[in-house]
């Protein structure tokens, strides 16, 4: 069966076609071509609340928190989504990027739920229902009890969905901070070693750090080690050593020597701190990329420009700057543009 979306008070009705209001349509068209969700139907509140007791959708979207509550109260097998309505998204011109990215999110996990539905069974669809419908304790809950009891298969599902597909919903992440911040409160050192470690892993995972070797210090204790990268990812010179916990050891006896080591004593900041490094890496190579980008491209409309002209420091140090640039310099130059972006760099600028 096609799945049913109702959109509530998403879409304002038109009175005269204005180009703001044109402007609203075209956006309003442009997000229901792009992303599948069945049978869509526009309607207001409380169309939403007489239509849904009878027709029962399987996704409601709506603009404003309030609504969702009283949606809910109503409609409370519904997969529910709160999105910035159309006239939000155009309020105001500073916010209209981020509203416009926090509606293609929605509206991208709207679809891809819509698809699952359409090809579920009629019990797997009342499941998928029934989970998407749950509260974020009801959720919570039933995660911890599944990490916590006996059955190693739940356990293993639940940390997936904590650090595996989970990773793109916002609830579940914060899920993953609650329950390990739990586990942090409560737990001894050798518990606090194995989440610094998970949280070195997304420096890893984001290219930011690499595993070394491990360490012994003079005193015999072992230390996991890495060594932090740079944007082009070569090593910084820069190391981190992980104490490796002994048996029994109380929370704050770990943590005095994670301040020995002056590393940061909650694995929640080397989560922080991986997040905000990766950014300002991107930001950094974005910015290098404009840069070699223009220097293609005006190399590409007159190939005789000089170095200088260009704004290139010569491969060589002895090279003359007012000389053109030379093959090993262009192909450097392509090369870094084709490692860092998704460019179609050869078609752009040939090889």
């Amino acid at each position: 069966m096609n799945p049913k979306t109702f959109l509530v008070d998403f879409m304002p009705s038109i009175t005269k076609e204005t180009p703001s209001q044109l402007k609203r349509k075209e956006y309003y068209d442009d997000l229901l071509k792009t992303y599948d969700l069945g049978e869509v139907i526009s309607c207001t509140l409380a169309e939403c609340k007489e239509r849904g007791i009878i027709e029962k959708p399987d996704i409601v979207i709506c603009a404003y928190e309030y609504e969702a509550r009283g949606i809910k109260d109503v409609l409370p097998d519904t997969a529910l989504y709160v999105a910035e309505s159309v006239n939000s998204v155009f309020s105001r011109k500073a916010e209209t990027e981020e509203k416009m990215e926090k509606n293609r999110k929605i509206f991208e996990s709207a679809a891809s739920l819509t698809q699952r539905i359409r090809e579920s069974t009629e019990e797997e669809r009342m499941q998928i229902k029934k989970f998407h419908a749950m509260s974020y304790n009801d959720i919570y809950k039933m995660i911890q009890k599944a990490i916590t009891g006996d059955d190693e298969n739940l356990r293993k599902q639940a940390w997936d969905l904590l650090w595996g597909p989970g990773e793109k919903y916002k609830d579940f992440i914060w899920m993953r901070v609650q329950l390990m911040a739990e586990i942090w409160e409560h737990s001894k050192g050798k518990t606090f070693e194995e989440l610094m470690l998970m949280s070195m892993e997304r420096h890893i995972d984001q290219g930011t750090a690499r595993k070394m070797d491990n360490f012994t210090d003079e005193s015999e204790l072992e230390y996991h080690q890495y060594m932090f990268l740079d944007p082009l990812g070569y090593d910084t010179n820069h190391i981190r050593r992980l104490p490796f916990a002994t048996k029994d050891q109380e929370r704050y006896a770990y943590e005095n020597l994670l301040e020995k080591n002056e590393i940061p004593t909650n694995y929640l900041r080397v989560q922080v701190e991986a997040n905000s490094l990766r950014k300002q890496y991107d930001d950094y190579l974005s910015g290098e990329c404009a840069k070699v980008k223009r220097v293609l491209e005006e190399w590409k409309k007159d190939p005789s420009k000089s170095k200088k002209e260009l704004g290139v420091v010569p491969w060589n140090k002895d090279d003359d700057v007012n000389e053109s640039l030379t093959e090993k310099e262009l192909v450097s130059l392509k090369d870094f543009l084709k490692k860092h972006t998704n460019a179609d760099y050869k078609e752009m600028f040939g090889r």
